[in-house]
């Protein structure tokens, strides 16, 4: 698997350094630092996290600079009519999940990373929890 796609969770969890999924998320950021993948997120999930990373009282520049160096490793995805209109029509309970399921499809992607692997049901992506995702790692 070289194309990953990461659920927003991931991202807030390693932009608001959330515990105790932190430093299980540094694992895979670590791993598309040394090419070993290559990672996505939604620019959705850029926009969720920076508002929350806004709710702890980081500052803008705080808060660019971190999405700055996560952007250095994990190139976001658009989320656009096309994405919106999909999410839409499809199976999805949740819309937000079914934003960030077409949002990987535009980049191909070979799974998908989350925390909540049941808000997926509807995807025709593999979706994997984290441990879940580094075991099968460990394995290739």
């Amino acid at each position: 698997m070289s194309c990953v796609f990461v659920d927003a969770n991931i991202v807030i969890d390693l932009l608001c350094e959330r515990y105790p999924w932190f430093p299980s998320v540094m694992r895979i950021f670590n791993m598309a630092d040394l090419g070993q993948i290559d990672l996505y997120c939604s620019s959705l999930s850029l926009g969720t996290a920076s508002y929350l990373m806004e709710t702890r009282k980081m500052s803008p520049q705080d808060i660019f600079e971190a999405i700055d160096l996560l952007c250095q490793v994990c190139t976001p995805t658009a989320v656009d009519a096309s994405v919106v209109r999909e999410a839409l029509d499809s199976d999805f309970t949740d819309f937000e999940d079914a934003l960030q399921h077409f949002s990987a499809k535009t980049v191909d992607a070979d799974c998908i990373v989350t925390r909540n692997k049941k808000d997926f049901r509807a995807s025709d992506i593999p979706v994997y929890e984290l441990e879940e995702f580094m075991t099968l790692m460990a394995g290739e």
